[in-house]
C-alpha cells in the first residue's frame, strides 16, 4: 500500500475516533445495554446479566474499559461510567475495524485504493457510525469478526498460492503444511464468538472451507488441528461461562427462556414467511442502514453492479465474499427481527465493498470522488444526532435521570406506576437502579393499569404517583385532569430511532397524578381506548352500573355526565339513574330523537363515610315497559367531570361526534358538525377557546370559514386552509347573555357515504385534535 493511501486510511481512522470520543454517551439506553452494564458489575447469565448466550469475552473487555474510565474519571456517576466504558469498546473497535476491513478487501483481490475506500465507506454508513457509539457488543463483535476474516483469508490465499506453485507427485501438488498462523487465527475465531455469538456465522463458513481444502490436499492432521484450535478458543470462554451460570442445566434453562422470548411475538421470516415481510426485511437490511433513501439506493445499486462484475471477472474472489457474508445474510433474514436495523450491521461491510467495486466502472478517479462524497454524506447525516443523543440520552434513560433529580428533597417520594408497554422497556432500569436507590415495588405489567391506581387511592393511599405512560394510551383521562399534570415528554431523535428499530421504547410521557378529586372505574367510554376496554370486559352500563369515585374531602359541588344514545328509533329508549353511595341523585330518559345528552347535577356535598371515596354509579335500563335492553347496549357514557363551586367546567353538547383514535400513533380527534355547541358552567371571567384541527383541504376543494358564536354574538372568525391552531377570546358578558352556550360553525361539511368513501352517514365538518377552554 502506498504511503499516501496509508495516510488516508489513518486519517479516516483518526476522524472516526475523534468524532466518537466527543460524543460518548452519558446514560445507558435500553434493555440490552443495561444487561451488559449489570453483567460487568456481577456476571450472571441466569439473571440476564447479560442476556444469554452470555458474551463473556465482551464482559471481560467491558470490565477493563469501565475500570479504566472509573480510574480516569472517579467523580462520574455510575450511569456515566457504565455507558461510557461500554461504548468506548465500540469506538476503539470501530477505529481498528477500518484497518481490518482494508486488509480483508486487499486479500479478496481489491486494489489498495479500492480497499481503503471500501473501509472508509463502510465505517461512514450511518448505521456503523452510530452503532459504534452505543454501549452494546455489535461493533466490537463485528470488528473482531472482520479482523479474524482478514487473518484467515490472507493465510488461506498465501497457502493456496504456495500449493499452486508446489511440485506434483502422482499428478497432485505436494502441499506444504499450513503455517502456525492458521491455528492462531482459529483460536481467535473461537474467542471472538464470546464477544458476540453472531460472529460464528461470519467466520465458521470460511474456516469450514479452509478445513475442506486441507482435507482435499490430504492434510488430515492439520485439518483436525485447525478445527481443534477453533474449539479450544471457544472452550476458553464457554467452560467458565457454564461454571459461572450454575452448571449446564441452569445455563440451558436461561438460554431456553431467552430463545422463547426471541421467537414470541417477533415478526421474522422463519415464523411468518410472506412476500411483504421479505420486501421489508431486504429494505431494512440494505437501504435503511444508510438512513437517507437516496444514499441507500445509490450504494445498493453500485453494490449490485460491483457484485456482478466480481462474479463475472473473478469468481474465486466472489466465492470468498459469499462464504464470508452470505450465511450471515441468510441467518439474519430468517431469524432476526429485521425491524431492529442494527442486526444488519455486518452486512454494511460487503455492501460497501461491492459498491466501491461497482463505482470503479466509471473510472478510478471518478470512483474515488463519488465514494468520498457518499462517505461524507453518511457522516453528515449521522454525527449531529449522535452528538444530541450523547448530550441528552435516550428517552427511557432521561426520564429516570429526571425522576432521580426530582426526588431530591422529597421526604416522601411518589409511587411509580406505568403502562405495561412501558414496563417492558424500563424493567431492566429498575434492576439497574435498585441497588443504589429504592424505586418502590416493581409495577405489575397488567393491561388495566389505571384500575390499580383507583384501588390504591380507594384503599387509603395518599401519595401522588409518577406515571410513565405509553404515548399511544389515553386511559389516564379516567382521573381528574386538575390533578393530572404531564411533567415531561420524552421522544427519541428520529435518526437513532430509525436505526435502532424493533420494539425498543423510543418515546414516553411522565405524568404526575396527585390524589384525584374524582376517578373513573369500569363502564365508561370517555376515550376510544376506555370504550374498547369497556366492551371487551362486558362492562357496559346496561350490564352493570358504570362506576366513578368522588373524594369526600374535595368539596365537589357539581357533576357533569355526558354521552350518546347508540340506537335508532326502533330500539327502546334508555333510562339512566345516577346514585351516590346508594342514594339516587338524578334520573332521565334518552332516545333517538335527541341522541346526545349532557346532564349537570348539583351536589349538596359528598356525604361522609368510612372510605376516602364515595361511590357514584350510573345504571342504564330500558325506559319502555316490556322492552329489554339489546345485548350491545343503548348508551355510551363519553363525558365526565366533577368540580367544586366556581371551577370552570364545559361539555360537548349537540352536533359533536364521538372521539376517535389511531392506536398506532396515539392521535385522537373529534369531528364537529355544521354548528356544534359547547355548554359552559362557572366561567367567571373571559375565556380563551383553542381549536386545533386538520386542514379542510384534505376533504374539500377550498378552505373552510370557521365562526365561533356566544349565542347570537359572533366572537371569532378565521379561514382554515391548512392544519391550524386558533385561539378565540370569548368575553364573559357574551357568555352570560348566551347562557354559557358557545357554537363552533363551519361552512364546509360532507357525508363520507355520499362520496363512496365508507358507509359512514354522519355529516362531518372539522376534524379537531384539540378543543380546550381556559380562563384568561
Amino acid at each position: 500500500m502506498t504511503p499516501r493511501l496509508k495516510v488516508l486510511l489513518a486519517a479516516g481512522a483518526l476522524a472516526f475516533l475523534v468524532g466518537h470520543l466527543r460524543a460518548l454517551p452519558t446514560l445507558l439506553e435500553d434493555v440490552d445495554s443495561v444487561n451488559f452494564a449489570l453483567g460487568v458489575e456481577a456476571f450472571d447469565v441466569a439473571r440476564h446479566q447479560p442476556h444469554p448466550p452470555g458474551y463473556p469475552v465482551f464482559i471481560a473487555l467491558g470490565r477493563a474499559s469501565t475500570a479504566a474510565v472509573r480510574a480516569v474519571r472517579p467523580g462520574w456517576t455510575r450511569d456515566r461510567i457504565a455507558a461510557t466504558g461500554l461504548a468506548l469498546l465500540g469506538v476503539l473497535a470501530g477505529t481498528l475495524a477500518l484497518f481490518a476491513m482494508a486488509t480483508l478487501w486487499r486479500a479478496v483481490g481489491f486494489t489498495d485504493a479500492q480497499a481503503v475506500m471500501a473501509a472508509l465507506l463502510a465505517a461512514s454508513s450511518p448505521l456503523f457510525w452510530i452503532t459504534a457509539d452505543r454501549p452494546l457488543s455489535d461493533t466490537t463483535g463485528l470488528a473482531a469478526a472482520v479482523g479474524v476474516l482478514a487473518w484467515l483469508v490472507v493465510a488461506w490465499r498465501r497457502w493456496s498460492r504456495d500449493v499452486a506453485a508446489a511440485p506434483t507427485a502422482a499428478g497432485r501438488p505436494v502441499a506444504d503444511a499450513p503455517p502456525r498462523g492458521w491455528s492462531l487465527a482459529a483460536v481467535a475465531a473461537g474467542l471472538a464468538i464470546g464477544i458476540r455469538s453472531q460472529v460464528f456465522w461470519l467466520t465458521a463458513p470460511v474456516m469450514t472451507a479452509m478445513a475442506i481444502d486441507l482435507v482435499r490436499h490430504r492434510r488430515f492432521r492439520e485439518a483436525v488441528s485447525f478445527a481443534g484450535a477453533a474449539v479450544a478458543g471457544a472452550l476458553a470462554w464457554f467452560v467458565p461461562l457454564i461454571a459461572l451460570s450454575g452448571g449446564p442445566d441452569a445455563y440451558l434453562t436461561a438460554l431456553g427462556s431467552q430463545g422463547s422470548d426471541d421467537f414470541r411475538g417477533v415478526d421474522m421470516l422463519a415464523t411468518h414467511p410472506s412476500r411483504r415481510l421479505l420486501v421489508a426485511a431486504l429494505a431494512r437490511t440494505f437501504t435503511e442502514p444508510w438512513l437517507a433513501r437516496w444514499l441507500g439506493v445509490v450504494v445498493v445499486v453500485a453494490a449490485i453492479a460491483g457484485l456482478l462484475r466480481l462474479l463475472r471477472a473473478r469468481p474465486r474472489d466472489a466465492g470468498v465474499l459469499v462464504l464470508a457474508f452470505a450465511p450471515y445474510l441468510g441467518f439474519h433474514l430468517l431469524f432476526h427481527e429485521t425491524a431492529t436495523v442494527r442486526y444488519a450491521l455486518p452486512l454494511v461491510v460487503p455492501v460497501a465493498g461491492a459498491a466501491v467495486l461497482g463505482l470503479s466502472l466509471i473510472g478510478a478517479r471518478a470512483a474515488a470522488v463519488v465514494a468520498t462524497a457518499l462517505a461524507v454524506a453518511g457522516v453528515a447525516l449521522a454525527q449531529p444526532p449522535l452528538e444530541r443523543i450523547a448530550r441528552e440520552g435516550v428517552p427511557v434513560a432521561r426520564v429516570f435521570r429526571d425522576m432521580d433529580a426530582a426526588r431530591v428533597g422529597l421526604a416522601d417520594p411518589p409511587d411509580i406506576a406505568m403502562h405495561h408497554q412501558v414496563w417492558w422497556g424500563v424493567r431492566r432500569f429498575f434492576d439497574w437502579y435498585r441497588p443504589v436507590r429504592d424505586l418502590g415495588p416493581q409495577p405489575f405489567p397488567g393491561d388495566r393499569e389505571w384500575l390499580r391506581l383507583v384501588e390504591a387511592w380507594r384503599g387509603g393511599a395518599t401519595r401522588p404517583v409518577w406515571f410513565l405512560a405509553d404515548r399511544h394510551r389515553h386511559d389516564l383521562e379516567a382521573f381528574d385532569p386538575r390533578t393530572t399534570v404531564r411533567t415531561g415528554r420524552y421522544v427519541m431523535d428520529d435518526v437513532p430511532r430509525r436505526l435502532a428499530g424493533g420494539d425498543r421504547l423510543d418515546s414516553l410521557d411522565w405524568w404526575t397524578i396527585g390524589r384525584p378529586a374524582w376517578m373513573l372505574g369500569r363502564g365508561w367510554a370517555v376515550t376510544p381506548e376506555l370504550a374498547g376496554m369497556t366492551a371487551a370486559d362486558g362492562a357496559e352500563p346496561h350490564r352493570s352500573p358504570a362506576e366513578a369515585w368522588l373524594r369526600r374531602d374535595a368539596g365537589l359541588a357539581r357533576i357533569l355526565i355526558g354521552g350518546r344514545y347508540l340506537r335508532d328509533a326502533a330500539a327502546p329508549r334508555a333510562h339512566l339513574t345516577v346514585s351516590l353511595d346508594g342514594e339516587v341523585l338524578d334520573a332521565w330518559d334518552v332516545g333517538a330523537a335527541a341522541p346526545w345528552f349532557v346532564r349537570w347535577i348539583d351536589l349538596p356535598g359528598v356525604p361522609a363515610g368510612d372510605e376516602a371515596y364515595a361511590a357514584l354509579r350510573v345504571a342504564v335500563t330500558s325506559a319502555d315497559a316490556g322492552r329489554a335492553v339489546p345485548d350491545d347496549g343503548l348508551v355510551a357514557l363519553e363525558q365526565f367531570d366533577a368540580a367544586p363551586a366556581g371551577a370552570l367546567m364545559y361539555a360537548f353538547a349537540s352536533d359533536w361526534y364521538e372521539r376517535e383514535a389511531n392506536p398506532s400513533t396515539g392521535l385522537q380527534w373529534r369531528w364537529s358538525g355544521a354548528t356544534s355547541t359547547i355548554e359552559i358552567r362557572d366561567w367567571g371571567r373571559d375565556l380563551a377557546l383553542t381549536l386545533s384541527g386538520e386542514s379542510p383541504l384534505r376533504y374539500f376543494d377550498g378552505p373552510a370559514t370557521v365562526v365561533v358564536r356566544a349565542g347570537d354574538r359572533e366572537v371569532g372568525r378565521f379561514q382554515a386552509a391548512a392544519d391550524f391552531t386558533e385561539t378565540v377570546q370569548i368575553p364573559a358578558d357574551a357568555l352570560a347573555a348566551a347562557g354559557g352556550r358557545v357554537t363552533v360553525g363551519t361552512d364546509r361539511t360532507f357525508v363520507p357515504a355520499d362520496r363512496g368513501e365508507s358507509p359512514d352517514r354522519r355529516r362531518l365538518g372539522l376534524r379537531l385534535f384539540r378543543v380546550t377552554l381556559a380562563r384568561r
